[in-house]
């Protein structure tokens, strides 16, 4: 079948792979080369890496109204759209355009948690489930029909990082499903139950700020849903600080009372910070610009005494 392709990062990237192996890709289109890193280098989205890999050409549209881009589309003669993390609402005479419509990949169980950062707020909610989603492109956020759904149970200890990988391959599987379906036209598309649907929004600055009068797994579940992007964060003594990784404590712990953003040290290597219901262990955590350390590399830097505390 042949395929145009909509996405950026790395998950769209995985995905291409895998569609690239198994369909004839046309085209993809993606965000433009952008300046990164300290030395403002140029570089190219993951999604664009892939396909350059595969010799697949590539646009790069401000506008996905404008006729010169649409004419071009039409010209590709593609049999299908697939978006991937696109991050850009596509206009219906773009996703109306093949014979066979336009399919988004989510990374939630639809209709729960449409919208942006699905798989970020699954974790900052304390899910024990969530899973991918295949479903027709319409007018309206993540609530076109659904072609395929798979589910997969949160591990205890995964960050964001973590769900990632593994949605990564399923998602990929999923489309490579839902694109035989189609096809074959054998896809039996449902509506989405509209009662039960959930939106989540983009993550911001003040939102990854730790809140130390929140209970302990709320800023467990925070910072973990937020590991590898954007971090949670604190301020230490006038600095900014990103909490990358914590730890339910356990009997082990500090035995006295703490209040909300306390430094507590306990036997002078683990680092423990005061909460709304008790303590939490910080076992990894970044100072400014500075490397990632762990509890002990900061107690033995910043020898926090009585009265220390994140705000």
């Amino acid at each position: 079948m042949r395929i145009g392709f909509f996405g950026t990062p790395q998950i769209a990237a995985y995905c291409l792979g895998e569609l690239a192996r198994a369909h004839d890709v046309a085209f993809i289109v993606s965000n433009d080369d952008k300046p990164c890193g300290r030395h403002l280098k140029v570089q190219c989205c993951p999604a664009k890496e892939v396909a350059l890999e595969h010799g697949i050409k590539f646009h790069h549209p401000e506008n996905l109204k404008e006729k010169r881009f649409i004419d071009a589309l039409e010209l590709e003669g593609a049999d299908l759209f697939v978006i991937v993390a696109f991050g850009r609402i596509i206009p219906r005479e773009v996703f109306e355009m093949p014979r066979l419509g336009t399919i988004n990949l989510h990374p939630s169980l639809l209709p729960r948690y449409r919208g942006a950062a699905p798989v970020e707020w699954a974790l900052i909610n304390g899910e024990t489930e969530t899973g991918v989603t295949v479903q027709m492109i319409n007018e309206r956020l993540d609530a076109g029909d659904i072609i395929v759904q798979e589910r997969l149970p949160i591990p205890a200890g995964f960050t964001a990082a973590d769900l990632y990988d593994a949605v990564r391959p399923l998602g990929a599987g999923l489309l490579l499903k839902a694109i035989d379906l189609l096809d074959s036209g054998d896809a039996r598309p449902r509506p989405q139950d509209e009662t039960e649907a959930t939106y989540c929004g983009k993550i911001d600055h003040e939102l990854a700020h730790i809140n130390w009068n929140a209970t302990a797994m709320s800023i467990h579940n925070l910072a973990r849903g937020l590991n590898p992007r954007p971090g949670a964060w604190t301020g230490f003594r006038g600095a900014h600080i990103k909490i990358w990784k914590t730890s339910q404590p356990d009997e082990g712990g500090p035995g006295e009372p703490a209040a909300p953003g306390q430094v507590l040290i306990h036997q002078k290597k683990r680092l423990f910070a005061g909460t709304a219901d008790g303590w939490i262990e910080i076992l990894s955590l970044q100072p400014g610009t500075k490397r990632v350390m762990d509890g002990l590399s900061f107690i033995n830097g910043y020898r926090p005494g009585v009265g220390d505390r994140f705000e």
